[in-house]
């Protein structure tokens, strides 16, 4: 199944069938800026949780993706186990009127629970489940919090610094290590002991569309894989980094294809290729890992059909891969996803979720 969240409401997918079924309401009043909400599943898919704002009111704006990456800082240090510190259900005001909130939602029974305020304030762009399904790390401004999804305490945040808002978040499958995107830079947190460690500049911008996965680690864990525009051109770059020692290798770039924002990254199941979702010209960017300095040409998205226009960012928001050999699923970011089979570069008929479509999941069939 596949999870695709919206302002105030998630569409499940199934993905061997690419038939939607009916949305699920999140419990939150006012309409989130678009972007600024994220999805993620449980590993047995029983649950999904978002981070959102609740009370956010339509058209606010999200932290720049423009600051300068800060410098690298003294590791920082909070416990992430959620009975720690703090064991509040509640959390503090941000005094704007917004409460960033995780919503669990129940997937047997395909409703919303009550929100789980969270502290921090601004973005709430990345959320991911720890393994074994108990710990939800969320997104809350330039802060990490932990929440335990069974009791429903929240933990103490970590908090990476003035200027590192968190734009995505991606574990390792092999180890302890989580990483954060920041604008500029990934920096590294040890979850066992919740220590961020030494930012890795990237020089890379944030995407316009704010996609939770503009970072992807390889299923053996040795590398990650960052997008976003660098350069002295400022062009679509990806860039890899290794997972062991921090070191950034040559980046790939899509300069010759024109101007390109890339949004996110996703890899394919036998590792061989990454696939870019482009958000400035509506296309995905297939990388064979074996060639990586000479990515082949993209394929550019199916035109949309006439009639009423849905809200939305009016570009590729995300994109994951899905099980077996259902391919991969672009977020389209408006109101559907679309199959893209990458052996043979094709798209699928499009399915229709709900509108403003920014993030999606992939998870088992609960």
């Amino acid at each position: 199944m596949g999870y695709v969240v919206c302002p105030t409401l998630v569409t499940p997918v199934e993905l061997a069938t690419a038939t939607a079924e009916a949305s699920i309401t999140l419990p939150i009043s006012g309409t989130p800026a678009l972007g600024d909400f994220a999805i993620a599943a449980s590993p047995d898919g029983r649950f999904a949780y978002v981070v959102t704002g609740d009370g956010v009111q339509s058209g606010t704006s999200s932290p720049s993706t423009t600051v300068p990456p800060a410098t690298a800082s003294t590791a920082t240090t909070a416990p992430t186990a959620p009975q720690s510190a703090s064991t509040s259900t509640t959390a503090p005001s941000t005094g704007t009127g917004v409460q960033n909130v995780v919503v669990p939602i129940d997937l047997v029974t395909q409703k919303a629970e009550r929100p789980i305020p969270i502290p921090g304030q601004g973005a709430t762009h990345g959320i991911v489940v720890m393994p074994g399904g108990r710990t939800v790390l969320a997104a809350s401004g330039t802060t990490i919090v932990p929440v335990d999804a069974i009791t429903r305490h929240v933990g103490t945040p970590l908090d990476l610094g003035t200027g590192r808002t968190v734009f995505g978040l991606a574990l390792n499958p092999t180890s302890t290590m989580l990483y954060a995107l920041v604008p500029g830079g990934v920096i590294p947190v040890d979850t066992a002991h919740a220590r961020a460690g030494a930012e890795i500049p990237t020089g890379l911008s944030v995407s316009s569309v704010y996609s939770p996965h503009g970072l992807v680690v390889t299923a053996d864990g040795s590398r990650i894989y960052v997008v976003g525009q660098g350069g002295t051109d400022f062009g679509g770059r990806v860039l890899p980094i290794v997972t062991t020692t921090g070191a950034t290798l040559p980046p790939t770039g899509f300069d010759r294809f024109g101007i390109a924002d890339p949004a996110a990254v996703a890899v394919t199941a036998n590792g061989g290729t990454l696939l870019v979702a482009d958000a400035a010209n509506n296309w995905v960017n297939p990388i064979a890992v074996a060639t990586f300095a000479t990515p082949a040409d993209p394929a550019r998205l199916p035109q949309r059909s006439g009639g009423s226009v849905a809200s939305g960012t009016q570009h590729p928001t995300d994109i994951v891969i899905g099980p077996g050999d259902t391919g991969a699923f672009l977020v389209d970011g408006f109101n559907a996803v679309i199959p893209y089979a990458p052996g043979g570069r094709v798209f699928g008929p499009p399915i229709p979720v709900c509108s403003g479509a920014s993030s999606m999941t992939v998870a088992p069939a609960p």
